[in-house]
């Protein structure tokens, strides 16, 4: 046998009579848009050609009317959009509330590494160091003890903290997370089969508060401008004979598979101890994961709201255990330990490592993500839910990230991009109720509120008039 890496006869397929283009698609509804007035953007997509969704993105022009500096949340760009809906001709395909909180608190703290995110920190404005005094030893995404405990204030923006100063703009480029559109989508998209009505993205703006951080009480950002660039494949009539003869083949439909999210957010109260129970009231034939953050929605006023980061904060709910229960079944049989209180990252190193395999990282000898000791699930500088404030009345570091995640596959990711269609937990054919089980070690000095996303298979059927229709 031949090695392949002297194999010459063996080359890479041609491809066919293609062309890529760039083309800009606007909102339908207006240009400009503020967070506490016109929120809600609606962006039609249609063309006669391919759409590449891995290569297209949102570009976004920021005009800060704040009254004062604006420093973006770990989320950047993604912290704008409270709400994430995908339509075709008034059919919904996808639908996630609390949008932001996912990107900002769950995907990007567990899989951006430090050099995708210091270029982040270009693209979309995201706050890279984690310093208020910028630069030295603890300018670092997670600084160290030291610089916790006494009371460093990174959540105060300054002109030299990655920064959006009054009265001028800022342009950011982020991708979406989406099943159709998205990145999570692996083949291109036929627009020319798409030609009933166009697909359509809307977006709601989030509240000013939850964007970034401030010195004293914001007005409301507008968007300038807004965007969606895509790349578009242009190819010949052959290709579009091939697709009408697939649709021809399934009767009628062509089929593209994809990953999308849901949300719920469940409560748990001042006072709770002990196992506790949130429902999850979430109908689909395959469950891939649950991931979920808790964090404290209780503030005194909006002077401490303003200097949070409220988007990426994820709280350690002093939580000792957890698993996930879909009808009598409890997944898995023995419950995850995570207990925060460990001076060390061992006690939390079995959560770690059940997050890795939401992303297909378990075995990876690559580094994933910029989750550290000192900042997942960090009793350091802390209480319960929100970062205590120092002694001189700035809050401490808001970096504190809480991500935890439950893979219920059968064949779970490769970490390659390979996952199996369908292999997920099944609670819409038998209506099994799903719900997240957590035991607390000590009682909630504060309420907490719980995000969860269950993470689903979805399959877009698209007909031969050029109507979408979602199984999920």
């Amino acid at each position: 046998m031949v090695a392949d890496s002297i194999n010459y006869t063996k080359i890479l397929p041609l491809a066919v009579e293609s062309r890529s283009r760039r083309r800009a698609f606007l909102p339908e509804n207006g240009q400009r848009f503020v967070s506490d007035g016109n929120n809600v953007i609606r962006i039609p997509v249609s063309a006669s050609s391919l759409l590449d969704t891995k290569h297209s993105y949102l570009k976004v022009i920021l005009d800060n009317q704040t009254g004062q500096g604006m420093g973006l949340d770990f989320g950047g760009g993604s912290g704008l959009i409270q709400r994430l809906r995908i339509l075709q001709g008034g059919t919904v395909l996808s639908d996630v509330q609390n949008y932001n909180k996912l990107v900002s608190a769950i995907l990007l703290p567990a899989q951006t590494d430090t050099s995708r995110l210091a270029t982040r920190s270009i693209t979309e404005g995201q706050r890279y160091l984690n310093s208020a005094t910028g630069g030295g030893a603890n300018a670092e995404l997670d600084p160290s003890t030291n610089a916790e405990t006494t009371g460093a204030s990174p959540a105060t923006p300054t002109p030299a903290h990655d920064t959006i100063a009054n009265n001028t703009t800022a342009t950011l480029c982020f991708p979406i997370v989406n099943g159709l559109l998205g990145s999570t989508q692996d083949k291109l998209v036929p627009l020319q089969l798409i030609n009933s009505s166009p697909i359509v993205i809307e977006i709601t703006l989030a509240d000013v508060l939850d964007v970034g951080v401030f010195t004293a009480a914001p007005t409301g950002y507008e968007i300038q401008s807004i965007q969606y660039l895509a790349s578009l494949v242009d190819v010949g009539p052959e290709v579009d004979e091939h697709l009408r003869q697939v649709q021809a083949m399934t009767g009628g439909r062509l089929i593209l598979n994809g990953t999308d999210y849901t949300n719920y957010v469940g409560s748990l109260n001042v006072g709770a101890s002990g196992m506790q129970s949130l429902d999850i009231p979430c109908r689909r034939k395959s469950i891939k994961d649950l991931l979920f953050v808790g964090a404290s929605n209780t503030f005194a006023g909006v002077a401490l709201q303003r200097d949070r980061f409220n988007l990426s904060y994820g709280g350690h709910m002093n939580l000792d255990e957890f698993s996930v229960k879909v009808g009598q079944k409890l997944y898995p049989p023995t419950p995850i330990s995570c207990q925060f209180a460990a001076a060390n990252g061992q006690a939390r190193s079995q959560a770690m490592e059940e997050l890795a395999k939401c992303f297909g990282q378990v075995g990876s000898v690559f580094g994933q993500g910029v989750l550290t000791r000192q900042n997942y699930l960090s009793t350091i500088g802390t209480n319960g839910g929100m970062p205590i404030e120092s002694a001189g009345g700035n809050a401490m570091v808001p970096f504190k990230f809480g991500p935890l995640g439950l893979n219920l596959e059968a064949f779970g990711p490769d970490g390659k991009g390979g996952r199996a269609i369908e292999s997920g937990v099944d609670t819409a054919t038998q209506h099994k109720p799903m719900t997240l089980q957590l035991k607390l070690l000590n009682a909630l000095a504060e309420t907490i509120n719980v995000n969860m996303y269950a993470v689903y298979d979805t399959l877009y059927h698209i007909d031969q008039v050029g109507n979408i229709r979602v199984s999920m």
